[in-house]
């Protein structure tokens, strides 16, 4: 019999007091080894991973996601030294361990319009109530029929955080699982310099409503292991390592030019603080970030950035300098925007939106007015150019809006 304690919440950074807890990996009556990730949590827009410091069995959960905890308080009881307690609650059998997806490049089947997708009759009524469009599925059973493991594996929700092979290389996601019935699929796309974890806030708000959300980081950032440096070369990248259905895609910055290039896939299309939509661009920001100055740089943004995640953002951008720089002479020089998006947002047939801050000094708010007729457009006050940090409830609730 083991010797049951209490878990304290770690300090996981200098000035941090308190963290929001976020997706909680081990149920009562799992055991971990010494190393592995037992939760995740939020502070000050930086998630971290809280490894287990002992081999153990968890008893139960004192906390549970989303709940604001101080430093040291208690967040779980654990068991130590021994086998599992008989209190432990099992489950009735052991989960299948996530894996990441291996997810060639997607081959949609064209089909008539008005026509019905073949799929067998569980599969329909499983689609049905995910909220999953069968159009978007590839099927692996009988002359391609959409079968109810089909649907089963578009809406399953692996790890929290994970990479996922392809022939264009390692891409690596973050996943907030939907919280009840779930509604649609959500992908999130970065801007220049940022990653995946910058959506923390945003990916945990469209769960509560019901959406599984993933957000990936592109190419030349974070954890993503691949050499592209244009932005089709990027999105390319991303397409393959997507599951077979459409979803709505929300790309910030950067990240709106990425989305534009999968426009096949999107069920809707949001765009926040969007690139490629008028000339101009801050290129001193550019240039602050290049050469790690991350403190100049992120008065442009607008937001307060924790001494902590500047180092790490520092370390990334030198890491992958080579390869930033690429990408962003592709974006812009001397201030001005190469590229541009205006043409493909006109023919986009599902709904768009383009979110923009008033007096935001990366990107300016008058590029809301090149944007086509077919696009709305919101604007929220204030400085910034993170739309997504100053405002996530009214994001979310764009896309909840389809």
């Amino acid at each position: 019999m083991g010797r049951v304690i209490e878990m304290p919440l770690p300090r996981l950074g200098e000035t941090m007091e308190e963290g929001r807890i976020g997706v909680i990996l081990k149920k009562p009556g799992e055991a971990f080894r010494r190393g592995e990730t037992l939760l995740e949590v939020e502070s000050d827009k930086t998630t971290v991973e809280v490894p287990a410091l002992q081999d153990g069995v968890i008893v139960e959960w004192l906390v549970a996601s989303d709940q604001m905890v101080a430093v040291e308080s208690a967040i779980a009881r654990i068991e130590i030294e021994g086998e599992a307690v008989a209190e432990a609650k099992r489950p009735a059998a052991a989960a299948a361990p996530a894996v990441a997806v291996v997810t060639p490049a997607i081959q949609r089947t064209p089909r008539v319009a008005g026509s019905r997708p073949r799929a067998s009759t569980a599969a329909r009524v499983a689609a049905r109530r995910a909220g999953i469009d069968l159009s978007g599925l590839r099927g692996t059973g009988r002359n391609g029929r959409v079968t109810r493991a089909d649907v089963a594996e578009a809406r399953r929700p692996l790890r929290a955080t994970y990479h996922a092979e392809t022939p264009l290389g390692r891409i690596f996601f973050r996943e907030w699982p939907a919280q009840g019935q779930q509604q649609g699929l959500v992908l999130l796309l970065h801007g220049l310099f940022a990653d995946s974890q910058s959506f923390t806030t945003l990916g945990r708000k469209l769960a509560a409503r019901g959406y599984r959300v993933m957000a990936a980081d592109l190419p030349g950032h974070g954890a993503t292991e691949s050499s592209a440096t244009a932005a089709d070369a990027m999105a390319a990248a991303i397409r393959a390592a997507l599951p077979p259905v459409n979803l709505h895609i929300l790309g910030h910055s950067f990240g709106a030019v990425v989305a534009a290039q999968l426009l096949d896939r999107a069920l809707s299309l949001t765009l926040l603080a969007p690139a490629g939509c008028g000339e101009e661009i801050n290129g001193a920001f550019i240039a602050a970030m290049l050469a790690g100055g991350i403190d100049r740089a992120a008065g442009f943004l607008g937001e307060t950035i924790q001494a902590e995640s500047q180092a790490a953002l520092a370390g990334q951008i030198a890491e992958n300098g080579t390869q930033l720089r690429t990408i962003a002479g592709e974006l812009a020089e001397d201030g001005q925007q190469k590229l541009s998006i205006l043409a493909a947002l006109g023919k986009v047939v599902v709904p768009v939106r383009a979110v923009f801050m008033r007096d935001d000094q990366v990107i300016p708010a008058r590029h809301a007015l090149n944007m086509p007729f077919n696009v709305a457009v919101h604007v929220l006050e204030g400085a910034g150019h993170l739309p997504h940090w100053r405002n996530p409830d009214a994001i979310a609730g764009l896309i909840a809006a389809g």
